[in-house]
């Protein structure tokens, strides 16, 4: 077992090591079936003799194995603690102002074991496996923050989540002592990078599908009541031709646990207006960056791509700018990402009514004789068919060169906004939403070309750091 779970123990400053009866397991309080070993408790026997070298780590490792102890499950899922020299070929692919991630092949690759009728353990055979690992950075690696993606990852990982990014196992760099995640390796990169390269080959049916996993992702986020919090298409990890995970689970966490200083962060174009302009985050949030990255599908750039990311485009995002559609894009596609970017966070969509919508959308394109003809959100199925095959025709014209600013920044960072204005929106968003014109809370800017005034001088925008990891 030492490949799989080497070393666990308390050995941290904190650690209560020398209360430990060595005669009886400290869980159920009976005696060892071996030497320090439970056989009740620990039937894998990973439990036995190794650390990571830190409390919290390793009452967190030992969390995720006693609920699979506890499961009826047959290869129930676990998180392993493994020794770093258990990896070989390790490249680094990836890196943002908090964090490093490489990919490795892991020798012996995850533990597998099935639970037999008699309510033993049996073992499979070791198979290498290529991975991701993730490395944040100096004094954030073993920080509240770290300890929270861990379990923001671990509990969206379990296995009524079916359709997440797997959450391997953690290890540590025995020269830098920095702890790594061990993550499902993505094949095919992020998403961002994949409309960079293969724009003009992507056509609706498959769009719809990548939205369809993202949303279905974040649907199970938001079901356990946590928000994403960093939400761009750099955080989208694909998998193969289809499966799509979210990732990067760094700020994300449960609803009723908001920070309470004044600091943003994010890739500034995804960041919500409500967020840019000091209230709390919420699941609409969430929302908000959902659009934009609907946007992005669409064009195959980067939202803001021409834009300097500071205070000017922070102001004029909560005065309503929105990024653009590419050519061709179906009105019923662009009225409902624009819904997802409302200034008014309340009145955008849930994660939920998303996914009924797209899953109608995916359905009615791949032809379901059944949805042709059943009327769904306003419209027919072989209607919305025939939307998004008017629109195919149009992406090999669409030009998928651009010049990007050099403080056009995609990878997260932290901000200080003062000042901004409420944020509204544009008469082009207010066409889309059919909101009246006298809605007080939501006011039409009435901008088309959005103007900074002379009050910028008063404003001022901090950045404590220049980048996050973008996977």
């Amino acid at each position: 077992m030492e490949t799989k779970f080497n070393k666990l123990n308390i050995s941290d400053k904190d650690s209560n090591l020398e209360n430990i009866n060595h005669g009886n397991c400290s869980y159920c309080n009976k005696p060892f079936t071996e030497e320090l070993w439970c056989k009740l408790c620990d039937p894998f026997r990973m439990i036995e003799g190794w650390t990571s070298g830190n409390n919290d780590i390793d009452k967190f490792i030992k969390g995720t194995i006693y609920d699979a102890r506890n499961s009826n499950k047959y290869n129930d899922r676990f998180v392993e603690w493994v020794s770093f020299d258990k990896f070989k070929d390790i490249k680094q692919i990836g890196e943002g102002g908090f964090a490093k991630v490489y990919s490795a092949t892991w020798i012996d690759g995850k533990a597998e074991y099935e639970k037999l009728i008699d309510g033993s353990w049996k073992k499979r055979e070791p198979e290498p496996l290529k991975v991701a690992l993730k490395r944040l950075k100096g004094p954030q690696n073993m920080s509240i923050e770290y300890l929270n993606e861990l379990k923001t990852h671990w509990n969206y990982n379990k296995p009524e989540y079916d359709y997440t990014l797997q959450f391997y196992g953690i290890t540590k760099d025995p020269e830098t002592k920095e702890f790594m995640m061990i993550l499902q390796f993505a094949n095919k990169g992020n998403l961002r990078n994949f409309l960079l390269n293969s724009f003009n080959k992507i056509f609706w049916e498959d769009k719809i599908r990548y939205l369809f996993w993202i949303i279905n992702n974040l649907n199970d986020l938001h079901d356990l009541e946590y928000f994403h919090k960093d939400f761009h298409s750099g955080n989208i990890l694909r998998i193969d031709e289809y499966s799509t995970y979210i990732s990067d689970f760094g700020l994300s966490g449960p609803s009723n646990k908001q920070k309470s200083d004044d600091k943003v962060c994010g890739v500034l174009p995804y960041i919500a207006p409500e967020v840019l302009n000091g209230e709390p985050y919420t699941s609409s949030s969430d929302m908000y960056s959902f659009g934009v990255i609907m946007a992005e599908l669409s064009s195959g750039k980067p939202p803001f791509y021409n834009r300097k990311h500071d205070i000017t485009l922070a102001l004029d995002i909560c005065n309503g700018l929105r990024p653009e559609f590419g050519k061709g894009t179906p009105e019923i596609y662009k009225k409902l990402a624009h819904k997802c970017m409302n200034a008014n966070s309340n009145q955008r969509p849930t994660a939920t009514e998303l996914y009924d919508i797209i899953y109608f959308w995916d359905d009615c394109i791949k032809g379901s004789v059944y949805y042709q003809e059943k009327e769904e959100y306003g419209y027919k199925g072989k209607e919305v068919k025939a939307a998004f095959k008017e629109a195919d025709k149009e992406i090999p014209n669409i030009s998928t060169s651009y010049k990007k600013n050099p403080d056009a920044i995609y990878t997260s960072r932290l901000f200080t906004f003062n000042n901004l204005t409420k944020p509204v929106n544009s008469s082009i968003i207010t066409s889309y939403l059919d909101i009246e014109e006298n809605n007080k809370d939501n006011q039409d800017s009435q901008l088309v070309d959005l103007e900074v005034s002379s009050s910028l001088s008063q404003l001022k925008v901090t950045d404590d750091a220049s980048n996050e990891s973008s996977n």
